[in-house]
């Protein structure tokens, strides 16, 4: 663990802001990679080439909340167990083998079932060979970037925050760079944006592999214990509903999107929601930050400091959620236009961003709630919390809402599903704090 951080002394502000702050920049730089695409192939390339690009981005979604969940499983496992070098290496090592088994699987079946698949998730024969284009490098390296998503939370957890924030740095600045020259210099259009994104993500990967060369942790391949793999899933499994949820919303308000309002809506939906997931990612930075601290002091014990930096970090993602929604009010129009400047999609773009963002007042409580049950290993209640948001109300709000406000029905089910999900979980009798005072199971 870094000496300059004690987490059982240090004061709870300062130990919060030093995993938050680089957890938050993590997560903003991991989200550049697919902002920097939107923004350069709607530009470089058209509007309907980023409708391609949201079409098959879903699978991208799908593989990251996988690697989420084995990434934060087993690094709250690594933290619980500080102490028990054999025992953090074993979880080190399951989380790579649990990584290579998911990509096979991924892999095989885009490049096997290519047509059907991306069909089923909303692409039209149009669209159809755009979104191959840029599916097929991103395949490719979609194993760095699980590999990059699984080891940050680990690496953050090794003590070494900063080192995590700066794998995802590089890989999103080659990325960006990258964008520029291969679809404005050399024209390669939306293949441009796949290689640039690939590229940025295997150097991501690399870089932060350097941490592991001079740490504690070891491979060991030979032992595969099931047992354990059912540890990491479960606690992991919140942030795997919470990311696979936007993968299944996705495809669900494409499909709408495309069938009752056409392109330009689903055009509409990918700046929206290219330009809330850089809120999303700071919310779920915020939340990342209290996991080290609440599950070393779960461990032993100390359950007035897990009390006293869940409490903070509450009041500073309220804040936080303040000035973004009123950031998002005066700026939607200039936040769209960073994509395209078309007046009907900028029209369209920017009052649904505004309506879309308004999740942001319930969203950072919800994902603190969830982060805070995943780190003393209560994941029955992160898991209610996760389902509720992103499949119960979601599903409710898509279903009702739209009935009544047409297209800005589809805009206000995120708040809708966030707002239902806060007053659902603080008014459980569940939730109570009273439930962190119990012996944890590693201790």
């Amino acid at each position: 663990m870094n000496k300059k951080l004690d987490l059982k002394n240090d004061p709870i502000k300062k130990l919060f802001f030093s995993f938050a702050i680089p957890s938050v920049f993590s997560m903003l730089l991991n989200a550049f990679y697919v902002i920097a695409d939107g923004i350069f192939i709607t530009r470089g390339v058209s509007s309907e080439a980023l409708a391609a690009v949201n079409i098959g981005y879903p699978i991208i979604n799908f593989t990251t909340a996988i690697s989420l969940m084995f990434g934060i499983g087993g690094a709250t496992l690594i933290s619980i167990k500080s102490g028990d070098e054999e025992y953090k290496s074993r979880c080190f090592s399951h989380i790579i083998i649990l990584n290579i088994i998911l990509y096979g699987i991924v892999a095989a079946g885009v490049f096997g079932f290519t047509t059907p698949l991306l069909k089923a998730m909303g692409a039209d024969d149009a669209l159809l060979p755009k979104v191959i284009e840029y599916m097929y490098p991103c395949t490719f390296s979609v194993f760095f970037l699980m590999i990059s998503i699984s080891l940050n939370a680990v690496v953050r957890n090794d003590g070494a925050p900063k080192h995590a924030m700066k794998s995802m740095l590089l890989g999103a600045g080659i990325n960006i760079v990258l964008d520029y020259f291969f679809i404005f210099k050399f024209g390669m259009g939306i293949l441009g944006g796949a290689y640039a994104t690939a590229i940025g993500q295997i150097f991501s990967a690399l870089y932060l592999c350097k941490h592991f060369l001079r740490s504690t942790f070891r491979l060991n391949f030979k032992e595969f214990d099931l047992k354990l793999v059912g540890k990491i899933l479960s606690i992991g499994s919140p942030s795997f509903i919470l990311e696979f949820a936007v993968a299944v919303i996705t495809v669900v308000m494409n499909v709408a999107l495309m069938k009752n309002n056409g392109v330009l809506a689903t055009s509409a939906y990918g700046i929206i929601s290219y330009s809330f997931m850089f809120f999303r990612m700071l919310f779920t930075g915020l939340a990342q930050g209290i996991q080290p601290i609440v599950s070393y002091n779960y461990g032993k014990n100390n359950f007035s400091r897990i009390k006293e930096v869940f409490s903070f970090a509450h009041k500073v993602t309220f804040i936080t959620a303040l000035f973004s929604l009123i950031l998002v009010k005066f700026q939607a129009v200039n936040i769209v236009k960073i994509f395209n400047d078309e007046p009907s999609l900028v029209e369209m773009s920017s009052k649904g961003l505004f309506l879309y963002s308004v999740a942001m007042i319930f969203l950072g409580a919800n994902f603190l709630n969830i982060s805070y049950f995943q780190s003393i290993e209560k994941t029955l209640f992160s898991n209610v919390i996760s389902i509720s948001r992103s499949i119960v109300f979601m599903f409710i709000g898509l279903y009702i809402l739209p009935h009544f406000w047409g297209l800005n029905g589809i805009w206000l089910t995120l708040p809708f599903a966030d707002m239902m999900t806060f007053f659902f979980s603080s008014s459980h009798k569940l939730f109570s704090l009273k439930s962190v005072q119990k012996k944890p199971l590693h201790a």
